[in-house]
């Protein structure tokens, strides 16, 4: 089997270790890189990371984007569509925030008080946004102890200006238009409980991406289902890499 490479592009304030549950099955049938957002500058730091990364990468290419990391992979999936294999999207957004065509996204007022939050109280902000990613029966089952025990123990952090860059990036970015375009197959992921990204959002992902596009809802499940819910989807995306895997 020729050999194939996973790239993972996190969500906000988030890092490698969140994947750890999911890496270490990935790391049997894939080369698995991630990616992390620390200390970006601008906006267009995203995407040039996640370029620089993708382009240095040989051989085949299967990118996952949970989150905030869901743009940057769809934008890349348009720029480079000869390079990419594969797309797996996990709670993803083509807009993060609500206008007039996306009523299902997070008003643009409760972002802009999680900045002036997060500049009153960096810790305080990112704990309440890492809590909000576990359903009410996943913090019952010790997820969110278990997910913040790794994060302190695990996690660099990040400096406050790249994390309101991030911000500011959730806010300003839209790859709608660039759906269309998009010819990769893709597996969406999402949880039905999730209220960071509503599922709403990969249905809108999927109806305009069309036949190519793969939408698995697991159910009871909110933002971090790798998390949670590890086997379940594992079993997704590496019954989704064989079946679009080029062999030898």
């Amino acid at each position: 089997m020729k050999q194939s490479t996973i790239i993972i592009f996190p969500g906000w304030g988030m890092e490698k270790a969140a994947f750890n549950p999911i890496i270490k099955s990935l790391s049997t049938i894939c080369n698995v890189l991630c990616t992390d957002w620390r200390d970006v500058k601008e906006l267009s730091d995203f995407r040039e990371r996640a370029t620089q990364l993708l382009t240095s990468t040989q051989g085949t290419v299967y990118l996952i984007g949970w989150s905030l990391g869901s743009l940057v992979t769809l934008e890349l999936a348009s720029l480079y569509p000869n390079k990419i294999e594969g797309l797996i999207l996990i709670g993803g957004t083509s807009r993060f925030t609500n206008d007039v065509h996306n009523t299902f996204g997070w008003e643009q007022r409760i972002v802009e008080r999680m900045k002036k939050q997060l500049q009153h109280n960096k810790e305080k902000t990112l704990t309440a946004f890492y809590n909000a990613m576990f359903t009410k029966s996943e913090k019952e089952e010790k997820f969110h102890q278990q997910f913040m025990e790794i994060s302190q123990r695990n996690y660099q952090g990040d400096s406050m200006h790249s994390l309101l860059t991030g911000l500011d990036y959730l806010l300003q970015k839209d790859v709608r238009m660039q759906l269309n375009q998009i010819q990769t197959p893709c597996l969406l992921i999402h949880g039905r409980d999730d209220q960071i990204c509503l599922p709403e959002s990969s249905f809108f992902i999927a109806e305009r991406i069309g036949g190519k596009a793969q939408l698995c809802i697991l159910e009871k499940a909110g933002h971090i289902p790798f998390f949670t819910k590890p086997q379940q989807c594992t079993q997704l995306i590496e019954k989704f890499l064989e079946k679009e895997l080029i062999y030898d």
